[in-house]
């Protein structure tokens, strides 16, 4: 995120379950559906290189010595859990994530399987969260947007690929018929046939 949306960006909450996952950030707006496309694709990426993830405790101050962002400000312990992602304390320049973190975790990127971003949104002023599926839930949100998609152009008889298309001309007949209606009215109101 932060590599896409600039270094202003930190956690301001989140939820990690096994299937999905919820993220707030600092963010002043609304988050351009190619961005989110391209942080998709660099994560499922990671997921993809099926690095190790590595657990280490040690203190706050040492966590972040050694690069772990500490995040939203929360209170630390004595004892931290450090995650990181993408090589090990001894290969830093090929680790790509390394966070303060207590929650349960992969042994590696690739058990994710496929991450996909569901929903983006503004939770208050500056703050907006990112909603994402993971694994058999993300493919099961994929086929439903699959049998949607082939549903809607069932409808229209046309290919799924041609929908758009055919939405446009069905929009631009819509507002031609709804222009045409106007006049009839206009016409019916000044008394003519």
């Amino acid at each position: 995120l932060r590599r896409h949306l600039g270094g202003h960006v930190t956690q301001k909450g989140s939820l990690v379950a096994p299937d999905r996952l919820r993220f707030d950030i600092s963010h002043p707006k609304g988050i351009p559906a190619d961005d989110l496309r391209e942080i998709e694709r660099e994560v499922n990426a990671r997921v993809r290189a099926d690095t190790a993830v590595t657990t280490r405790l040690m203190t706050p101050d040492t966590a972040v010595a050694e690069g772990a962002m500490a995040l939203f400000g929360e209170k630390y312990g004595e004892e931290v859990r450090v995650v990181s992602m993408g090589g090990t304390a001894a290969d830093d320049a090929h680790r790509y994530s390394v966070e303060l973190c207590g929650g349960t975790h992969v042994a590696r990127t690739g058990e994710i399987g496929l991450f996909k971003i569901v929903a983006e949104s503004a939770v208050g002023a500056g703050v907006r969260r990112i909603e994402a599926l993971c694994a058999a839930a993300a493919e099961a949100h994929i086929a439903e947007q699959e049998t949607l998609l082939e549903r809607a152009a069932g409808e229209l008889k046309v290919a799924p690929v041609d929908l758009p298309a055919r939405i446009a001309a069905l929009l631009d007949e819509r507002k031609k018929l709804e222009r045409d209606l106007a006049d009839l009215r206009r016409k019916v109101a000044l008394g003519g046939a």
